[in-house]
C-alpha cells in the first residue's frame, strides 16, 4: 500500500524512502486497514508496527521506519521478524519474569510506549484545538443564519405592508 501511487494522500514514503508517513490516519483506517487487515484500528496498527521493529521518527507525525522496509527494496522485507513476547520467552524458559524482563528489552518497549504516549497526547491536543475551531465556526455560521432569517422577516414584514 505503499508503494502505491493512488495512495500517496493518505499515506507514503518519505523523501529518502527509509520511512513512511501515514498522512491521514482517518481514511488510512477506514479505507485502507480493512483492505489489507482485518481491522479499522489504527492504534492496533501502531502496536504490531512496534512487534515488528518500527520506530516511529517524527513526533508530530505518523512517520515509521525500519531498516528492512525501504522503498523499493523489497527483498529487505525478509529481515522483519516479528519480536518475541516478553512474559511468554520468559515463562516458557522457566525463569522467573522479574529477572528475565530486562533481557528481554522491556526498558526500550517502555521508552516506545512512552514515546506513543507523547504521539498521542499531542494529537489529542491537535484534536481538541480543531474542535474548539469547529465550534466556533458553527457558532458563527448559525449567528449568520439568524441574521439572514432576521432579515428575510424584516423583507416580509416590508412586503407585506407595501401590499395594504
Amino acid at each position: 500500500m505503499v508503494e502505491d501511487s493512488s495512495t500517496d494522500a493518505v499515506i507514503s514514503w518519505s523523501r529518502s524512502r527509509n520511512s513512511f508517513i501515514v498522512w491521514d490516519s482517518n481514511k488510512f483506517s477506514t479505507i485502507l486497514l480493512p483492505k489489507y487487515f482485518k481491522h479499522r484500528n489504527f492504534s492496533s496498527f501502531i502496536r504490531q508496527l512496534n512487534t515488528y521493529g518500527f520506530k516511529k521518527v517524527d513526533p508530530d507525525r505518523w512517520e515509521f521506519a525500519n531498516e528492512g522496509f525501504l522503498g523499493g527494496q523489497k527483498h529487505l522485507l525478509k529481515t522483519i521478524k516479528r519480536r518475541r513476547n516478553v512474559m511468554q520467552s520468559s515463562t516458557q524458559q522457566g525463569g522467573s519474569s522479574c529477572v528475565e524482563l530486562g533481557h528481554f528489552g522491556v526498558e526500550e518497549e517502555v521508552e516506545r510506549l512512552k514515546c506513543d504516549r507523547n504521539a498521542l497526547m499531542t494529537e489529542i491536543g491537535k484534536l481538541k484545538q480543531q474542535q474548539h475551531k469547529s465550534r466556533e465556526q458553527i457558532m458563527e455560521m448559525e449567528e449568520r443564519i439568524c441574521s439572514t432569517e432576521r432579515k428575510q422577516q424584516k423583507l416580509m414584514s416590508f412586503h407585506c405592508q407595501s401590499l395594504r
